[in-house]
């Protein structure tokens, strides 16, 4: 398995999730998504947007704490180069926006000790 990890603006969530479900193959609903931007508990698992198939998935922490979303992707090998080249995409089309310097690549950290994914699982008290 792979699992790529970056930060977006979450005004971008719609299109950077259809962009990467489009590519996954899966499926996922808007009422979904909007339920879990719209939780106001910060200390509720409810604000954990995931869409997933088998140990494959998407994974968005929408609390609203800030305005920048962890957007967590674990896929198969096959598709990691697909899937990276589609957070890249989006990553610099946010960082040029803003003016920051623009990244060059997205690390696989799905063996890593301390990642998003194990973060938000901590946080929310949970297990993705």
């Amino acid at each position: 398995m792979i699992q790529f990890e970056m930060y977006f603006t979450n005004e971008y969530i719609k299109e950077i999730l259809t962009d990467l479900a489009n590519a996954m193959k899966l499926y996922f609903q808007e009422v979904d998504m909007k339920k879990a931007m719209q939780e106001r508990d910060k200390q509720s698992s409810n604000n954990i947007l995931l869409v997933k198939e088998g140990e494959r998935f998407i994974c968005i922490d929408c609390n609203d704490k800030d305005w920048i979303f962890p957007l967590i992707v674990r896929c198969d090998e096959n598709e990691a180069q697909k899937l990276k080249k589609i957070m890249l995409k989006w990553d610099n089309l946010i960082r040029e926006e803003y003016d920051q310097e623009l990244t060059s690549d997205i690390l696989n950290v799905y063996k890593k000790d301390d990642n998003l994914l194990k973060r938000i699982e901590k946080y929310y008290n949970i297990s993705l």
